[in-house]
């Protein structure tokens, strides 16, 4: 019995190093970011529609497996001041920049509250970092018993909306929404040191090399 054991025990730890082997780092540089998936991703181009009225460009990295489907929405929003400047004036003094201003600074909350609209039973609604870089995290159970895990981050005028939705009784995928980073001009990993009054400042970090996508 101890032998059998033994081997039922080494098959699990094989299966579960196959699988954890399987999440690679796939990075783009084009849009400062890099994140693990268990395989590469499908990319496509979409259009993202904002708070205050205009239509964003965004790109989305999809891939589903039997644990979860997971995707990464990153929306850019600095487009969004002269997409402003091509509308009629909607303000009373006739600058739309104000709205411009309005729209980024509420990309987070506007994500997190569309997110919200799906439905379902809110167990985690919460501001949350990563590397320093503040944005709001989200976990949701739904009707059917699946798990929505969301993570929303705005860095350089980019939205990060991380999810990560898995089936009734399916694995927990924090490590997901934690494993999104923020690339610098030259790949590299940009992490800040937060301060009470709201300033950040990069802390160097001289070990880290070019990140390079595995996909």
């Amino acid at each position: 019995m101890k032998i059998l054991n033994i081997i039922i025990g080494s098959v699990f730890l094989l299966s579960v190093t196959a699988s954890a082997q399987e999440w690679r780092e796939f990075v783009d540089q084009e849009q400062y970011f890099a994140i693990n998936f268990p395989g590469p991703p499908e990319v496509l181009e979409i259009d993202y529609p904002s708070e205050y009225g205009v239509v964003l460009p965004a790109k989305t990295y999809t891939y589903k497996n039997d644990e979860a489907d997971y995707s990464l929405t990153v929306v850019d929003y600095n487009e969004g001041e002269r997409l402003y400047k091509e509308l009629p004036d909607r303000t009373d003094e006739g600058n739309n920049s104000a709205l411009y201003l309005y729209d980024q600074r509420a990309a987070t909350a506007f994500a997190a509250h569309n997110i919200r609209k799906r439905g379902g039973e809110i167990t985690f609604d919460a501001w949350n970092h990563i590397d320093m870089v503040e944005g709001h995290q989200l976990q949701i159970t739904h009707s059917d018993g699946s798990r929505t895990y969301a993570g929303i981050y705005l860095h350089e005028g980019r939205l990060y909306i991380v999810e990560a939705i898995v089936p009734k009784g399916g694995l927990p995928q924090g490590l997901f929404q934690q494993s999104l980073s923020f690339l610098d001009d030259e790949s590299l990993r940009i992490r800040y040191q937060l301060h009470a009054d709201g300033t950040k400042v990069r802390v160097p970090r001289p070990e880290e090399q070019p990140r390079e996508s595995a996909y």
